[in-house]
């Protein structure tokens, strides 16, 4: 397919939020153009777990995922969404966060359980599943309508969606300029020639920290109060695929996530520092989909190839598969079972904004940004909502996604989780 000279929108970034924000954009009648220099979904949005979670400290963040999955909940098949909840457990430290979460669910009429006390919360897990057994937890979060969506089927249904809407996407094209007049960006310059626009919508992912170079903006910015801080940071995410030869997850279980202040320590030696934390959902083909918590990357990264086509950087080592091994078997009796693993793990870059919360809104005069800060499916509703902004009609959703947030500090809140996105 041949780039055209000309659109009134170019999408850089073939994953679900550009995808979402050009299928929006061209359902109202504009000319829509989307550019991957590598494939659909071949970035963080293909090698996601897909879980779609309300469990965020944020009530914006809150607001976003109810829309989100509205959005799933319209045709659950087509986006490959399996509503089977999300449970949230946790230690004491984090006990007040569930609470405050739990209020924050119900003024906005998003259906979640919360129990409280060592007691009640072990009840409540052993009602989903009768051999929990982790130690310390005195909290959970119980989201009915959560649950998560295979990452291949999401992305196939939005590029499906986008191009029926009339959505030209071309793949292999990489952006390697733009071409400003003073605030203005007139072209996107590409490695298949350049194309002219009316704006430019950036949703590349991990990628955006090249692209934000190339359009001259600031490396650091400025947070209130006169410090600054860098625009993106990076964490390595590192998730895999399990199974046990003698035991296994219903794959109507919902997605359990785990935080524990007790050391992981079977052998007398911790495997993970405390506090730590792993997610755990089955897998779409039988086994057992699990995540620990991320290592932190320096801001110059390599990011290419992409997570697990990586020759050194998209593999873990052995010691973080045994970890995992572990840590189930911290919460479920089954996985006392005789029997080996099989593991299938791999680590990938992601991006990160300077309060790891999305940003959405206009960076340059006409360019146009929508960072999930890898926060990924339970956002898909940013598109819906950056789609309307980019046709005059500014959401009151996404004003607390602002880049002005930093220099005012407007900041989101931080919860106690060991998790740096919650």
């Amino acid at each position: 397919m041949t780039l055209p000279t000309s659109a009134r929108f170019v999408v850089v970034g073939a994953g679900v939020h550009g995808l979402s924000t050009a299928a929006h954009l061209a359902e109202a009648g504009a000319d829509v153009v989307v550019l991957d220099k590598g494939r659909v979904g071949g970035g963080a949005s293909g090698i996601s777990g897909g879980i779609v979670r309300n469990f965020y400290l944020s009530p914006a963040i809150n607001e976003i995922v109810r829309q989100s999955v509205e959005i799933f909940e319209l045709d659950p098949e087509l986006f490959g969404f399996r509503q089977v909840g999300y449970v949230a457990a946790v230690p004491e430290a984090q006990a007040a966060d569930l609470e405050r979460i739990a209020q924050q669910h119900a003024a906005i009429g998003y259906p979640s359980r919360l129990s409280r006390g060592p007691d009640a919360a072990a009840a409540h897990m052993r009602g989903l599943f009768p051999d929990w057994r982790a130690q310390g937890i005195t909290a959970v979060l119980h989201e009915q309508r959560s649950g998560w969506a295979d990452a291949a089927t999401t992305v196939a249904a939005l590029a499906g969606i986008a191009r029926s809407a009339g959505v030209r996407i071309h793949e292999g094209v990489e952006v390697t300029g733009f071409d400003l007049h003073g605030d203005t960006v007139e072209h996107v310059e590409t490695t298949s020639g350049a194309i002219a626009c009316e704006a430019v919508v950036l949703a590349p992912g991990p990628w955006i920290r090249d692209l934000w170079a190339l359009l001259g903006l600031p490396a650091e910015l400025s947070i209130g109060g006169g410090s600054t801080a860098p625009a993106f940071h990076y964490w390595q995410v590192r998730e895999g695929d399990y199974a046990h030869a003698g035991a296994a997850l219903d794959p109507r279980a919902p997605v359990v996530h785990l935080d524990a202040d007790v050391p992981l320590a079977p052998a007398g030696e911790p495997l993970l520092p405390v506090p730590w934390g792993i997610y755990f959902r089955p897998g779409i083909g039988g086994g057992i989909a699990c995540g620990g918590l991320p290592v932190a990357l320096d801001g110059d990264c390599a990011l290419d190839p992409y997570g697990p086509s990586h020759p050194s950087e998209g593999a873990t080592d052995p010691s973080f598969d045994e970890a995992m091994h572990e840590a189930l078997r911290f919460a479920l009796g089954r996985f006392d079972a005789p029997g080996a693993w099989t593991s299938s793990s791999f680590s990938a870059p992601t991006c990160f904004t300077p309060d790891s919360y999305p940003v959405v809104d206009y960076v340059r005069g006409n360019a146009y940004a929508v960072l999930d800060s890898n926060h990924g499916f339970k956002m898909l509703a940013l598109g819906k909502l950056a789609a309307a902004d980019l046709l005059g009609e500014r959401a009151p959703e996404l004003e607390p996604f602002s880049l002005s947030r930093f220099e005012q500090s407007a900041l989101h809140p931080v919860s106690a989780s060991p998790y740096p996105w919650t």
